[in-house]
């Protein structure tokens, strides 16, 4: 077994590490190791996450902010990975963005039932450790140039957010609605000022959306 491991493609290789653990690895074990001011704010996320980190690392070299966006994840994978790369760093708050690839049925057929009990899972597993929890909407979207068989983005994409927002304030969680600021016209697309394409921000929406998450950080810290 052991031999058949070593010579396995890359495409099994990537079937065993389905959540990615071993993107993260080095880095939250020198997290582990370092002092821990109290003050860590992990940014729990998909390419829109890592986009941003790429985009404006000033945003979070500056705050102290610990990114742990992955591309093309599913809220399935990082529920899977949330221990190694969110409670594992004892941050004192998370900013969870969850749904995108979801709905874009990246790895998974869409319901939108699972994914929301996914970022419930999440948010419980962080109350449950003494951490804050701050959820976020999901992007607008109207359509998803990888997958364009999917014609209903902006609808599934509005009604996932109704019930992130729900819960949020049900439980007495920040909500930040990213949402709201960047969605553009009757076919509720992200405003194309302030994207890279039709999924992601450019440095304008990312200049939208800092404030709106800052705010949100500051009242529960």
């Amino acid at each position: 077994m052991l031999l058949a491991l070593v010579g396995a493609p890359n495409s099994l290789r990537a079937q065993e590490d389905f959540a990615n653990f071993a993107r993260f690895e080095a880095d939250n074990e020198r997290l582990a190791v370092e002092e821990n001011n109290g003050k860590r704010v992990v940014f729990m996320g998909n390419s829109i996450t890592e986009g941003w980190i790429h985009t404006h690392p000033g945003f979070f070299a500056d705050n102290g902010y610990i990114g742990r966006g992955i591309g093309g994840q599913t809220s399935y994978q990082m529920l899977l990975r949330f221990t190694e790369d969110v409670i594992n760093l004892k941050p004192a708050a998370v900013v969870i963005n969850a749904g995108t690839n979801d709905v874009a049925i990246n790895n998974h057929p869409y319901s939108e039932r699972r994914t929301f009990e996914n970022i419930v899972a999440m948010a419980t597993l962080a109350q449950a450790h003494g951490i804050k929890v701050i959820l976020t909407s999901v992007l607008p979207a109207a359509s998803f140039s990888w997958r364009p068989e999917v014609t209903d983005a902006a609808d599934k994409i509005a009604s996932l957010n109704e019930r992130i927002q729900r819960y949020a304030e049900k439980n007495g969680f920040q909500y930040v609605d990213y949402y709201s600021a960047l969605v553009s016209g009757e076919a509720r697309e992200l405003n194309p000022a302030l994207r890279k394409d039709v999924a992601h921000p450019n440095a304008a929406g990312y200049d939208v959306m800092e404030p709106l998450v800052q705010k949100a950080i500051r009242r529960v810290l």
